[in-house]
Protein backbone atom coordinates (compact mmCIF):
# COMPACT_ATOMS: atom_id res chain seq x y z
CA UNK A 1 0.00 0.00 0.00
CA UNK A 2 1.26 3.38 -0.84
CA UNK A 3 1.46 6.05 1.96
CA UNK A 4 -0.69 9.28 1.48
CA UNK A 5 0.73 12.62 3.14
CA UNK A 6 -1.76 15.24 4.63
CA UNK A 7 -1.73 18.49 2.70
CA UNK A 8 -1.51 20.44 6.07
CA UNK A 9 1.34 18.62 7.15
CA UNK A 10 3.64 21.02 8.94
CA UNK A 11 7.49 21.18 8.37
CA UNK A 12 9.43 22.03 11.36
CA UNK A 13 12.84 23.03 11.87
CA UNK A 14 15.14 20.82 14.42
CA UNK A 15 17.91 22.22 16.34
CA UNK A 16 20.86 22.93 13.21
CA UNK A 17 18.68 23.81 10.93
CA UNK A 18 18.25 20.23 9.99
CA UNK A 19 14.39 19.62 8.32
CA UNK A 20 11.88 17.14 10.04
CA UNK A 21 8.33 16.68 8.59
CA UNK A 22 5.56 15.58 10.04
CA UNK A 23 3.24 13.40 8.05
CA UNK A 24 -0.11 11.69 8.41
CA UNK A 25 -0.83 8.42 7.03
CA UNK A 26 -4.04 7.34 5.53
CA UNK A 27 -4.14 3.51 6.75
CA UNK A 28 -6.94 1.07 6.09
CA UNK A 29 -9.58 4.34 6.10
CA UNK A 30 -8.19 5.93 8.91
CA UNK A 31 -5.87 9.08 9.27
CA UNK A 32 -3.14 8.28 11.73
CA UNK A 33 -0.58 10.62 12.77
CA UNK A 34 2.92 8.89 12.44
CA UNK A 35 6.70 10.01 12.81
CA UNK A 36 8.59 10.99 9.83
CA UNK A 37 9.44 7.60 7.85
CA UNK A 38 12.72 6.84 7.24
CA UNK A 39 12.36 6.73 3.24
CA UNK A 40 11.12 10.65 3.75
CA UNK A 41 13.43 12.12 6.57
CA UNK A 42 16.85 11.29 5.52
CA UNK A 43 16.41 13.04 2.34
CA UNK A 44 15.45 16.15 3.73
CA UNK A 45 17.47 15.98 7.26
CA UNK A 46 20.53 15.93 4.84
CA UNK A 47 19.36 18.46 2.47
CA UNK A 48 21.87 21.91 3.63
CA UNK A 49 19.30 24.37 5.27
CA UNK A 50 19.30 28.00 4.35
CA UNK A 51 21.65 30.42 6.45
CA UNK A 52 19.30 33.22 8.16
CA UNK A 53 18.89 36.33 6.20
CA UNK A 54 20.07 39.47 7.62
CA UNK A 55 17.09 41.65 9.36
CA UNK A 56 15.34 43.99 6.23
CA UNK A 57 15.89 47.36 6.21
CA UNK A 58 14.99 50.28 4.18
CA UNK A 59 11.04 50.59 3.40
CA UNK A 60 9.90 47.14 4.82
CA UNK A 61 5.86 46.84 5.26
CA UNK A 62 4.39 44.19 7.71
CA UNK A 63 1.47 42.23 6.97
CA UNK A 64 -0.82 39.99 8.65
CA UNK A 65 -3.51 39.31 6.90
CA UNK A 66 -4.30 38.21 3.00
CA UNK A 67 -5.87 41.44 2.29
CA UNK A 68 -2.90 43.40 3.93
CA UNK A 69 -1.05 41.39 1.20
CA UNK A 70 -2.49 41.38 -1.38
CA UNK A 71 -3.46 45.79 -1.14
CA UNK A 72 0.43 45.84 -0.39
CA UNK A 73 1.18 43.96 -3.75
CA UNK A 74 -0.72 46.94 -5.54
CA UNK A 75 0.78 49.35 -4.06
CA UNK A 76 4.49 47.69 -3.99
CA UNK A 77 7.65 50.26 -5.19
CA UNK A 78 10.91 49.50 -5.87
CA UNK A 79 13.48 48.80 -2.79
CA UNK A 80 10.29 47.75 -0.93
CA UNK A 81 10.55 44.46 1.45
CA UNK A 82 6.77 43.37 2.32
CA UNK A 83 7.11 40.76 5.77
CA UNK A 84 4.45 38.22 6.13
CA UNK A 85 3.80 37.46 10.14
CA UNK A 86 3.06 33.93 10.71
CA UNK A 87 -0.37 32.30 9.52
CA UNK A 88 -2.08 31.15 6.77
CA UNK A 89 -2.91 33.50 4.01
CA UNK A 90 -6.01 32.55 1.69
CA UNK A 91 -5.58 34.91 -0.60
CA UNK A 92 -8.40 36.03 -3.19
CA UNK A 93 -6.10 37.23 -6.42
CA UNK A 94 -2.60 36.35 -7.85
CA UNK A 95 -0.37 38.54 -6.25
CA UNK A 96 1.31 40.37 -9.56
CA UNK A 97 4.63 42.96 -8.77
CA UNK A 98 5.60 44.91 -11.68
CA UNK A 99 1.99 44.51 -13.35
CA UNK A 100 1.37 48.02 -13.98
CA UNK A 101 4.34 50.01 -13.24
CA UNK A 102 6.09 51.59 -16.37
CA UNK A 103 9.27 50.48 -15.15
CA UNK A 104 10.77 47.77 -13.91
CA UNK A 105 10.54 47.40 -9.93
CA UNK A 106 13.91 47.07 -8.48
CA UNK A 107 15.17 45.31 -5.68
CA UNK A 108 11.77 43.83 -3.99
CA UNK A 109 11.12 40.52 -1.62
CA UNK A 110 8.65 38.72 0.17
CA UNK A 111 9.83 37.24 3.56
CA UNK A 112 8.26 35.38 6.38
CA UNK A 113 8.78 37.62 9.54
CA UNK A 114 10.21 34.49 11.10
CA UNK A 115 12.32 32.59 9.11
CA UNK A 116 10.98 29.67 9.24
CA UNK A 117 9.44 28.51 5.99
CA UNK A 118 6.85 26.65 7.87
CA UNK A 119 5.72 29.26 10.14
CA UNK A 120 3.92 31.57 7.06
CA UNK A 121 1.44 29.42 4.16
CA UNK A 122 -0.14 31.24 1.51
CA UNK A 123 -2.62 28.40 0.31
CA UNK A 124 -5.21 28.44 -2.83
CA UNK A 125 -8.12 26.65 -3.37
CA UNK A 126 -6.63 23.33 -4.46
CA UNK A 127 -4.46 21.78 -7.14
CA UNK A 128 -7.67 20.29 -8.15
CA UNK A 129 -10.38 23.39 -7.95
CA UNK A 130 -10.85 24.02 -11.95
CA UNK A 131 -13.15 26.55 -10.16
CA UNK A 132 -11.20 28.36 -7.48
CA UNK A 133 -9.59 31.51 -7.66
CA UNK A 134 -6.66 32.21 -7.47
CA UNK A 135 -5.43 30.02 -10.01
CA UNK A 136 -1.77 31.11 -9.39
CA UNK A 137 0.20 32.75 -6.66
CA UNK A 138 3.29 34.93 -7.88
CA UNK A 139 3.07 36.47 -10.70
CA UNK A 140 6.26 38.24 -11.27
CA UNK A 141 6.34 40.36 -14.58
CA UNK A 142 8.25 43.74 -14.90
CA UNK A 143 10.60 43.12 -12.64
CA UNK A 144 14.47 43.66 -12.18
CA UNK A 145 15.47 41.76 -8.85
CA UNK A 146 13.08 40.21 -6.25
CA UNK A 147 13.65 37.50 -3.48
CA UNK A 148 10.89 35.55 -2.15
CA UNK A 149 11.98 33.81 1.14
CA UNK A 150 10.73 31.94 4.15
CA UNK A 151 7.58 30.82 2.72
CA UNK A 152 5.36 27.73 1.75
CA UNK A 153 3.68 28.02 -1.32
CA UNK A 154 1.09 25.48 -2.29
CA UNK A 155 -2.66 23.94 -3.26
CA UNK A 156 -2.94 26.23 -6.47
CA UNK A 157 -4.40 24.61 -9.74
CA UNK A 158 -1.88 26.30 -11.53
CA UNK A 159 1.72 28.19 -10.17
CA UNK A 160 3.04 29.45 -6.90
CA UNK A 161 5.69 31.08 -9.09
CA UNK A 162 5.31 31.90 -12.31
CA UNK A 163 8.29 34.10 -14.00
CA UNK A 164 7.05 36.12 -17.02
CA UNK A 165 10.09 36.45 -19.41
CA UNK A 166 7.74 38.01 -21.89
CA UNK A 167 6.98 41.06 -19.21
CA UNK A 168 10.60 41.65 -18.45
CA UNK A 169 11.04 39.23 -15.02
CA UNK A 170 14.76 38.94 -14.21
CA UNK A 171 17.21 37.70 -11.32
CA UNK A 172 14.21 36.83 -9.15
CA UNK A 173 15.81 34.57 -6.22
CA UNK A 174 13.60 32.01 -4.50
CA UNK A 175 15.39 30.85 -1.25
CA UNK A 176 14.21 28.81 1.65
CA UNK A 177 10.77 27.78 0.15
CA UNK A 178 8.13 24.86 0.62
CA UNK A 179 6.17 24.46 -2.80
CA UNK A 180 3.85 21.69 -2.52
CA UNK A 181 1.00 20.35 -4.26
CA UNK A 182 1.03 22.63 -7.98
CA UNK A 183 -2.03 22.13 -10.52
CA UNK A 184 1.14 22.43 -12.92
CA UNK A 185 4.53 23.63 -12.60
CA UNK A 186 5.94 25.09 -9.05
CA UNK A 187 7.91 27.29 -10.80
CA UNK A 188 7.34 28.39 -13.83
CA UNK A 189 9.40 30.68 -16.70
CA UNK A 190 7.22 32.13 -19.69
CA UNK A 191 8.09 32.88 -22.53
CA UNK A 192 6.45 34.70 -25.71
CA UNK A 193 6.89 37.62 -28.30
CA UNK A 194 9.85 38.62 -30.76
CA UNK A 195 13.22 36.77 -30.18
CA UNK A 196 14.48 35.45 -26.88
CA UNK A 197 12.27 36.37 -24.62
CA UNK A 198 12.96 34.32 -20.92
CA UNK A 199 13.00 34.60 -17.36
CA UNK A 200 17.13 35.52 -16.97
CA UNK A 201 19.44 35.34 -13.92
CA UNK A 202 16.89 33.39 -11.16
CA UNK A 203 17.96 31.18 -8.43
CA UNK A 204 15.54 28.34 -6.83
CA UNK A 205 17.86 27.40 -3.30
CA UNK A 206 17.21 25.46 -0.02
CA UNK A 207 13.68 24.79 -1.50
CA UNK A 208 11.28 21.78 -0.91
CA UNK A 209 9.03 20.96 -4.09
CA UNK A 210 6.96 18.09 -3.42
CA UNK A 211 3.77 16.71 -4.07
CA UNK A 212 2.57 15.19 -1.03
CA UNK A 213 0.68 12.25 -2.76
CA UNK A 214 0.85 12.69 -6.66
CA UNK A 215 0.81 15.35 -9.43
CA UNK A 216 -2.70 16.48 -10.96
CA UNK A 217 -5.38 14.82 -12.56
CA UNK A 218 -7.27 17.84 -13.49
CA UNK A 219 -5.19 19.19 -15.61
CA UNK A 220 -4.21 15.86 -17.09
CA UNK A 221 -0.76 15.08 -15.39
CA UNK A 222 0.92 18.92 -16.82
CA UNK A 223 3.94 19.28 -14.49
CA UNK A 224 6.77 20.09 -13.34
CA UNK A 225 8.80 20.97 -10.88
CA UNK A 226 11.23 24.40 -12.21
CA UNK A 227 9.99 24.66 -15.86
CA UNK A 228 11.81 27.34 -17.59
CA UNK A 229 11.15 28.44 -21.39
CA UNK A 230 13.91 30.71 -23.42
CA UNK A 231 15.87 31.03 -19.98
CA UNK A 232 19.30 32.21 -19.60
CA UNK A 233 21.81 31.22 -16.77
CA UNK A 234 18.47 30.05 -14.41
CA UNK A 235 19.87 27.92 -11.49
CA UNK A 236 18.63 25.52 -9.54
CA UNK A 237 20.87 24.04 -6.27
CA UNK A 238 20.48 23.07 -2.76
CA UNK A 239 16.97 21.82 -3.45
CA UNK A 240 15.03 18.63 -2.34
CA UNK A 241 12.24 17.52 -5.14
CA UNK A 242 10.10 14.97 -4.01
CA UNK A 243 7.19 12.85 -5.53
CA UNK A 244 7.18 14.33 -9.09
CA UNK A 245 5.06 11.69 -11.04
CA UNK A 246 1.13 11.12 -11.80
CA UNK A 247 -0.74 8.65 -12.45
CA UNK A 248 -0.98 5.73 -15.40
CA UNK A 249 -3.44 6.87 -18.41
CA UNK A 250 -3.07 10.87 -18.39
CA UNK A 251 -2.33 13.07 -21.19
CA UNK A 252 1.51 14.44 -20.13
CA UNK A 253 3.37 11.13 -18.34
CA UNK A 254 6.67 12.66 -17.66
CA UNK A 255 7.13 16.03 -16.38
CA UNK A 256 10.63 16.19 -14.80
CA UNK A 257 11.30 17.56 -11.80
CA UNK A 258 13.88 20.26 -13.72
CA UNK A 259 12.87 21.23 -17.56
CA UNK A 260 15.13 23.55 -18.77
CA UNK A 261 14.19 24.02 -22.65
CA UNK A 262 12.60 25.92 -25.62
CA UNK A 263 15.73 27.98 -26.67
CA UNK A 264 17.23 28.48 -23.01
CA UNK A 265 20.87 28.47 -22.37
CA UNK A 266 23.87 27.79 -19.34
CA UNK A 267 21.64 26.19 -16.79
CA UNK A 268 22.94 25.13 -14.19
CA UNK A 269 21.48 22.52 -11.59
CA UNK A 270 23.43 21.29 -8.73
CA UNK A 271 23.54 19.55 -4.70
CA UNK A 272 19.77 18.82 -5.07
CA UNK A 273 17.93 15.40 -4.09
CA UNK A 274 15.76 14.25 -6.46
CA UNK A 275 13.33 11.59 -4.19
CA UNK A 276 11.37 9.42 -6.13
CA UNK A 277 10.42 11.86 -9.41
CA UNK A 278 9.84 9.48 -12.51
CA UNK A 279 12.65 12.29 -14.63
CA UNK A 280 15.11 14.48 -12.83
CA UNK A 281 16.60 17.17 -15.18
CA UNK A 282 16.10 17.50 -18.75
CA UNK A 283 18.03 20.10 -20.66
CA UNK A 284 16.06 20.26 -24.18
CA UNK A 285 13.00 18.18 -25.05
CA UNK A 286 12.21 18.24 -28.91
CA UNK A 287 14.67 17.44 -32.09
CA UNK A 288 12.73 20.07 -33.83
CA UNK A 289 12.33 22.99 -31.51
CA UNK A 290 10.15 26.18 -32.63
CA UNK A 291 12.76 28.59 -31.52
CA UNK A 292 16.40 28.56 -31.94
CA UNK A 293 18.79 25.94 -33.20
CA UNK A 294 18.88 23.92 -30.33
CA UNK A 295 16.28 23.04 -27.50
CA UNK A 296 18.65 23.73 -24.58
CA UNK A 297 22.64 24.85 -25.27
CA UNK A 298 25.72 25.21 -22.73
CA UNK A 299 24.46 24.18 -19.02
CA UNK A 300 25.86 22.14 -16.27
CA UNK A 301 23.98 19.34 -14.20
CA UNK A 302 26.80 18.19 -11.42
CA UNK A 303 26.82 16.99 -7.63
CA UNK A 304 23.28 15.78 -7.50
CA UNK A 305 21.74 12.99 -6.25
CA UNK A 306 18.64 11.00 -7.61
CA UNK A 307 17.00 8.04 -5.78
CA UNK A 308 13.98 6.26 -7.38
CA UNK A 309 12.04 3.43 -5.25
CA UNK A 310 9.00 3.69 -7.71
CA UNK A 311 8.39 5.23 -11.13
CA UNK A 312 4.78 5.23 -11.87
CA UNK A 313 5.68 5.74 -15.92
CA UNK A 314 8.34 4.73 -18.44
CA UNK A 315 10.21 7.82 -18.34
CA UNK A 316 13.38 7.13 -19.87
CA UNK A 317 16.30 8.39 -17.29
CA UNK A 318 16.56 10.40 -14.32
CA UNK A 319 19.05 12.96 -16.58
CA UNK A 320 18.48 13.90 -20.11
CA UNK A 321 20.21 16.04 -22.53
CA UNK A 322 18.19 16.17 -25.57
CA UNK A 323 19.14 18.42 -28.27
CA UNK A 324 21.29 20.13 -25.76
CA UNK A 325 24.56 20.77 -27.33
CA UNK A 326 27.58 21.67 -24.77
CA UNK A 327 25.89 19.83 -21.76
CA UNK A 328 28.66 19.17 -19.11
CA UNK A 329 26.79 16.25 -16.56
CA UNK A 330 29.38 15.78 -13.91
CA UNK A 331 29.70 13.96 -10.47
CA UNK A 332 26.28 12.73 -10.26
CA UNK A 333 25.05 9.60 -8.02
CA UNK A 334 22.09 8.17 -10.02
CA UNK A 335 19.93 4.62 -8.16
CA UNK A 336 17.25 3.66 -10.19
CA UNK A 337 16.75 0.39 -8.64
CA UNK A 338 15.97 -1.33 -11.80
CA UNK A 339 12.95 1.35 -12.45
CA UNK A 340 14.45 2.89 -15.37
CA UNK A 341 17.00 0.70 -18.23
CA UNK A 342 18.87 4.26 -18.39
CA UNK A 343 20.24 6.57 -15.83
CA UNK A 344 21.48 9.44 -18.32
CA UNK A 345 20.59 9.90 -21.52
CA UNK A 346 21.45 11.92 -24.36
CA UNK A 347 19.74 12.74 -27.26
CA UNK A 348 19.32 13.77 -30.82
CA UNK A 349 21.86 14.58 -33.62
CA UNK A 350 22.03 18.27 -32.68
CA UNK A 351 23.59 17.44 -29.07
CA UNK A 352 27.43 17.85 -29.71
CA UNK A 353 30.13 18.64 -27.58
CA UNK A 354 28.59 16.66 -24.37
CA UNK A 355 30.81 16.10 -21.36
CA UNK A 356 29.65 13.39 -19.06
CA UNK A 357 32.29 12.46 -16.39
CA UNK A 358 32.74 10.78 -13.30
CA UNK A 359 29.01 9.76 -12.60
CA UNK A 360 28.31 7.08 -10.23
CA UNK A 361 24.95 4.99 -11.68
CA UNK A 362 23.37 2.05 -11.62
CA UNK A 363 22.10 1.88 -15.20
CA UNK A 364 23.70 2.61 -17.96
CA UNK A 365 24.62 5.55 -20.29
CA UNK A 366 23.16 5.49 -23.36
CA UNK A 367 23.46 7.98 -26.94
CA UNK A 368 20.11 8.16 -28.89
CA UNK A 369 18.87 9.16 -32.26
CA UNK A 370 22.92 10.24 -32.94
CA UNK A 371 23.57 12.20 -29.93
CA UNK A 372 27.56 12.44 -29.42
CA UNK A 373 29.30 12.96 -26.03
CA UNK A 374 32.57 12.62 -24.52
CA UNK A 375 31.90 9.90 -21.84
CA UNK A 376 34.92 8.91 -18.81
CA UNK A 377 35.61 7.97 -15.50
CA UNK A 378 31.78 6.82 -14.87
CA UNK A 379 30.89 4.13 -13.01
CA UNK A 380 27.69 2.50 -13.69
CA UNK A 381 27.78 -0.99 -11.59
CA UNK A 382 26.52 1.25 -7.93
CA UNK A 383 24.21 -0.52 -5.58
CA UNK A 384 22.26 0.05 -2.41
CA UNK A 385 24.92 -1.19 0.05
CA UNK A 386 27.63 1.06 -0.71
CA UNK A 387 25.38 4.38 0.02
CA UNK A 388 24.58 5.54 3.43
CA UNK A 389 20.70 5.63 3.78
CA UNK A 390 19.71 5.22 0.00
CA UNK A 391 16.07 5.15 0.46
CA UNK A 392 16.07 8.03 2.21
CA UNK A 393 18.09 9.75 -0.37
CA UNK A 394 21.40 9.31 1.28
CA UNK A 395 23.81 8.79 -1.53
CA UNK A 396 26.99 9.38 0.19
CA UNK A 397 29.48 6.25 0.50
CA UNK A 398 29.33 4.77 3.97
CA UNK A 399 32.60 3.38 3.25
CA UNK A 400 35.64 3.45 0.83
CA UNK A 401 34.42 1.39 -2.42
CA UNK A 402 37.02 -0.18 -4.99
CA UNK A 403 36.25 1.27 -8.58
CA UNK A 404 34.69 4.78 -6.82
CA UNK A 405 36.87 6.45 -3.72
CA UNK A 406 39.93 8.07 -5.78
CA UNK A 407 39.06 6.80 -8.97
CA UNK A 408 37.39 9.95 -10.78
CA UNK A 409 39.20 10.42 -14.37
CA UNK A 410 40.93 14.24 -14.11
CA UNK A 411 38.19 16.42 -16.33
CA UNK A 412 39.90 16.52 -19.64
CA UNK A 413 40.09 20.17 -21.82
CA UNK A 414 38.25 22.12 -22.25
CA UNK A 415 36.98 21.14 -18.39
CA UNK A 416 39.33 22.08 -15.61
CA UNK A 417 38.84 20.94 -12.09
CA UNK A 418 37.16 24.28 -11.62
CA UNK A 419 34.03 22.54 -13.59
CA UNK A 420 33.59 20.69 -10.35
CA UNK A 421 35.26 21.86 -7.51
CA UNK A 422 33.44 21.44 -4.77
CA UNK A 423 30.83 17.96 -3.83
CA UNK A 424 27.33 17.76 -2.97
CA UNK A 425 28.20 18.94 0.70
CA UNK A 426 29.97 22.04 -0.70
CA UNK A 427 33.11 20.61 -0.12
CA UNK A 428 36.43 21.26 -1.97
CA UNK A 429 36.91 17.99 -4.25
CA UNK A 430 40.36 16.73 -3.50
CA UNK A 431 43.24 18.11 -5.05
CA UNK A 432 45.78 16.25 -3.80
CA UNK A 433 44.94 13.03 -6.26
CA UNK A 434 42.47 11.71 -8.05
CA UNK A 435 38.68 12.60 -6.51
CA UNK A 436 35.79 10.20 -6.31
CA UNK A 437 33.35 9.03 -8.68
CA UNK A 438 29.79 10.57 -8.02
CA UNK A 439 28.34 13.22 -6.07
CA UNK A 440 29.99 13.08 -2.52
CA UNK A 441 33.55 12.53 -1.67
CA UNK A 442 33.61 10.06 0.99
CA UNK A 443 35.46 11.28 4.15
CA UNK A 444 38.29 9.04 3.72
CA UNK A 445 40.73 9.13 1.27
CA UNK A 446 42.51 6.36 1.95
CA UNK A 447 43.24 4.15 -0.91
CA UNK A 448 40.92 0.94 -2.02
CA UNK A 449 42.00 -2.25 -3.20
CA UNK A 450 40.12 -3.62 -6.21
Amino acid sequence: MISRFSKSAPLLQAPGGLVTLTVAFLMTGSLLRADTPPEVAKALLEQKAATPLPKPEGDVVHVKTATELEQAVRSMKSGQTIVLAAGEYRITHDLVPGAKTPEPLRNIAFRGATGKREDVVIRGPGQENTEGNPQSCFQFNNVDGALVADLSIGDFFHHPIMLHGRFGCRAVRMRNLRLFDAGQQFVKGTSGGPGRIGAKDCIVEHCLIEYTDIGPIANQGYTQGVDIHRGDRNIVRDCVFRNMHVKPGLRFQHGPAVLMWNDSRDSLVERCVFLDCDRGVQFGVSEKPKDGPSDHSGGVIRNNFFYTSRRITNADAPILAWNSPGTKILHNTILTNGTCPNAIEYRFTNTKGVIIANNLTDAKILSRNGAEAEVYGNFTEAAPGMFVDPAGGDLQLKSPVAGVVGAAEKLRPPLTAADCADDFNGHPRRSDGPGDIGAAEHPSPSAVKE
